[in-house]
């Protein structure tokens, strides 16, 4: 985790001082764990293109019901893969809560087993596999009612300082 001195950077900016601190919390009042914020289009409860998820705390992962709607349909009647995909990603977010770091996502790779329903309850599951210094190797599934897989996630996020999300000019590194 990184230091509260690293947070002083965005005393200038409340609200990113405020989700820079909840983001390297990992103790919560309750299993359920608090949106990234509240425009974020994975969990945010105030914007309204978003996902809404919510996640809670399993063991040393997460879980979360989700319900893809006519907003996220591709195909008639099946979620859009990007739908898919941005609330895997966003469930690797809740991880974060758990591992106590602040991650970018570098690569998610998604399986398509079966197509995803609208209108059909989900259940999501995500965990941390390994940690390998700043890279941290995440999986995740998605179960429809009978507890058949329909959808799997791989994800390699790398650990970042509060000054990622503060700086306007991000710095990209090369690939080692």
């Amino acid at each position: 985790m990184h230091d509260a001195k690293d947070i002083s950077l965005t005393s200038s900016n409340p609200c990113m001082s405020d989700w820079l601190s909840s983001m390297q919390t990992t103790e919560h009042d309750s299993a359920l764990l608090p949106p990234h914020h509240g425009d974020c289009l994975g969990c945010g409860p105030a914007n309204p293109h978003g996902h809404h998820l919510r996640a809670y705390r399993h063991g040393d992962g997460v879980v979360a019901g989700h319900v893809f709607d006519g907003r996220h349909v591709g195909a008639p009647g099946i979620a859009h893969g990007g739908a898919v995909a941005t609330v895997l990603d966003d469930l690797f977010g809740f991880v974060l809560y758990v591992v106590g770091e602040l991650a970018v996502t570098r690569k998610l790779e998604v399986d398509y087993l079966a197509p995803v329903l609208l209108q059909t309850e989900y259940t999501l599951h995500a965990q941390m596999l390994s940690r390998n210094g700043r890279k941290l190797r995440l999986r995740a599934r998605v179960e429809d009612q009978n507890g058949r897989v329909v959808a799997t996630a791989d994800a390699l996020f790398i650990v970042v300082g509060p000054a990622h999300f503060t700086s306007r000019a991000p710095v990209i590194q090369a690939r080692r």
